[in-house]
C-alpha cells in the first residue's frame, strides 16, 4: 500500500485512515472555459486585464458606446451565464475616427415616420405633412441625439458612439465615432428599407463611414494575458495584422508543453472577394474562427462576441456538437440585405475557403450553418482538406486534457517497471501495458460521450514504449477518430413511372 501520512513503523493500537482524492471511475474532468475580448482600449489603461467585466463596468472602463463596451454587452446579453475578461491597447497614434453624412432633400407629403439604422441600433423620426428636408433633417437629429430624463448620453452614443450633428446647410446630417482607428469605418450606416420607415416625398441620401484610419498592434495586450488559460478570444480589430498576431499567441498556447488551447472568434465586412484574401492569409490556422458578410446591419466586433459566447459554451458542452442552428439573437434583423446575402454556391465557395457561413432566415433571425475553421490547408502536405469543421481541433484539445487531466491524477507519482517485472500488478508500480490499458478504457469513456469513434480499433493501434535511453519515461502514439457529423444528406428520389 501507498501510505503518505502513516508511519509504517507505528504501534499504538487503533485504526488509523488517511484520505486520499482518486478520481472516480468513468467520470471526466471537464475542460475550462473561459473567454477574453480584446480591442482598443481608448479610455482606460492599457494592456491591464480586467475580469468578470459586465456592460455597465465596460462603458465607465472604455467608454460609452466604445467597441469594446459594445462587444461586452452583446456577449453579455447572448449568453448571461458566461462571464468575460477584457484586455486592451491604446489607440495607434495618429489614428482617426471615421464619419458619414445623411442628405435630405424633397418635401413631406403626407405625415409619416422615417427610420435609420445606424450601427445597428434603429433611430426613428416622425414629420408632419409639408415639412421640408431642413425640417426632416432637425427632426431626425434631434431623435439621434434624444436621451431619458436620467441619462447623460443619447441611446444612439451608448449604443454605437455615434453622435449627430447638423451641418450648416441645415439638410445634410453628419454622424461621427467619438473613437478613432479604422475599424469605425466598419460601422454600418443606412437608412430603413422597410416600406413602413418611408416618408413620401422625402428622400436620403448617404454617404457610409469613412476616413477613420490607424490600428493599434495588439501584441501587448496578448502578452499581458499571461499563463492564464483562455478557451475563448473576441478581437474586436480584425485587421490582417492584429488577427496573425492573435494566430501565433493561440499556436504558442497549443503548444504541447503550453497545452491550453485557445479559439478565436472575429467577424469581418467586407465583399465576398476580400473575405477569400482574408482566409487565404490563414489558409493552414486551425485556431480562427472567421464570420464574413457584405454590408451587415451589425458591427463586425458585435458579431465575434455574439458568436463566441454562443459557439464556446455549446463546444465546451460537447466538443463534437456542430453549432448548425445554433440561434444568433443578438444579431437578429440586423443581417444583410436579401441581395447583399450570400447565395448557396457562394457560400459553398466560402466555407472551402474556411470562411464560417449563416443562415439568414426570412424573419430576419440568424443562426450558425456550419462553423469552420479558417483551415483548408495540410500545413504539413500542402495538400487541401476541404472545410475544416471547428469541432476536430476541440476535439483534440478536450481529448488531450481529459487524458493529461486523468494521467497527472492516478500516476502522478507511480514506479516504473517492465512488462513481466514481479511488480508489474504491484500498488504505485504501472508499465507501458497498464498504460496501454488505461488509454483505451479513457477512450471508451470518450467515445461514449461522443467524441470519438471506432475505439475497438484504434485502441489497440495506440503504442506505449518505454524509452530505450531514459527509464524515467514513456512515448506513446495515441490514434484517435473524431466523431463525424451528419452535414450534408445527398438523396436519390426515385419516382416509379
Amino acid at each position: 500500500m501507498d501510505f503518505q501520512q502513516i508511519p509504517g513503523d507505528w504501534q499504538v493500537p487503533g485504526s488509523y485512515t488517511e484520505i486520499q482524492d482518486v478520481p472516480a471511475q468513468g467520470t471526466l474532468a471537464g475542460m475550462p472555459l473561459r473567454c477574453v475580448i480584446v480591442g482598443q482600449d481608448s479610455s482606460s489603461a492599457p494592456n491591464t486585464v480586467y475580469t468578470n467585466v459586465t456592460p455597465d463596468r465596460a462603458a465607465v472602463l472604455f467608454g460609452i458606446g466604445s467597441a469594446l463596451a459594445q462587444a461586452v454587452s452583446a456577449f453579455s446579453l447572448e449568453v448571461p451565464t458566461l462571464t468575460v475578461d477584457v484586455i486592451g491597447v491604446g489607440a495607434a497614434a495618429g489614428s482617426t475616427g471615421a464619419s458619414a453624412t445623411l442628405k435630405f432633400s424633397g418635401t413631406a407629403t403626407a405625415g409619416a415616420t422615417g427610420a435609420a439604422i445606424l450601427g445597428g441600433y434603429r433611430v426613428s423620426y416622425a414629420v408632419a405633412a409639408g415639412s421640408t428636408a431642413t425640417q426632416a433633417a432637425a427632426a431626425f437629429v434631434a431623435a439621434c441625439n434624444s436621451k431619458s430624463a436620467n441619462a447623460a448620453n443619447s441611446a444612439l452614443f451608448t449604443a454605437t458612439g455615434l453622435a449627430a450633428t447638423l451641418q450648416a446647410d441645415g439638410v445634410t446630417v453628419s454622424l461621427s465615432s467619438w473613437e478613432v482607428g479604422a475599424f469605425t469605418n466598419d460601422i454600418d450606416v443606412r437608412m430603413s428599407s422597410a416600406s413602413l420607415d418611408q416618408i413620401p416625398g422625402i428622400s436620403v441620401v448617404v454617404t457610409g463611414m469613412a476616413n477613420g484610419a490607424g490600428s493599434p498592434d495588439i501584441t501587448s495586450a496578448l502578452q499581458a494575458l499571461g499563463a492564464t488559460w483562455y478557451s475563448d478570444i473576441v478581437l474586436t480589430l480584425n485587421d490582417q495584422a492584429n488577427i496573425g498576431a492573435a494566430v501565433q499567441e493561440a499556436r504558442s498556447r497549443a503548444n504541447a508543453m503550453v497545452a491550453k488551447d485557445m479559439r478565436i472568434w472575429a467577424a469581418y465586412r467586407g465583399t465576398q472577394g476580400q473575405i477569400l484574401s482574408l482566409t487565404q492569409a490563414f489558409s493552414t490556422v486551425e485556431e480562427l474562427v472567421l464570420i464574413g458578410e457584405t454590408a451587415p446591419r451589425w458591427s463586425p466586433w458585435n458579431a465575434a462576441a455574439i458568436a463566441c459566447a454562443q459557439g464556446a459554451l455549446s463546444l465546451n458542452n460537447d466538443p463534437a456538437r456542430q453549432l448548425r442552428g445554433i440561434a444568433l439573437n443578438g444579431l437578429s434583423g440586423l443581417s444583410p440585405e436579401r441581395g447583399d446575402q450570400f447565395t448557396p454556391t457562394q457560400r459553398n465557395v466560402l466555407l472551402n475557403a474556411g470562411c464560417t457561413t449563416l443562415r439568414i432566415n426570412d424573419d430576419g433571425s440568424v443562426a450558425f450553418e456550419r462553423v469552420v475553421t479558417t483551415r483548408q490547408v495540410n500545413p504539413a502536405s500542402q495538400v487541401a482538406t476541404g472545410p475544416w469543421d471547428v469541432m476536430k481541433p476541440a476535439i483534440a484539445a478536450r481529448v488531450r486534457y481529459e487524458w493529461d487531466t486523468y494521467f497527472e491524477a492516478t500516476y502522478y507519482n507511480a514506479k516504473l517497471a517492465d512488462i513481466g517485472s514481479p511488480l508489474e500488478n504491484s500498488s504505485g508500480v504501472v508499465t507501458v501495458r497498464t498504460l496501454k490499458a488505461s488509454w483505451v478504457a479513457q477512450c471508451l469513456l470518450y467515445q461514449n460521450q461522443g467524441w470519438i469513434d471506432d475505439v475497438a480499433t484504434l485502441g489497440q493501434q495506440a503504442v506505449f514504449e518505454r524509452d530505450a535511453s531514459n527509464r524515467n519515461r514513456v512515448n506513446a502514439t495515441l490514434p484517435i477518430m473524431p466523431m463525424g457529423s451528419l452535414i450534408v444528406l445527398a438523396n436519390i428520389l426515385q419516382v416509379q413511372v
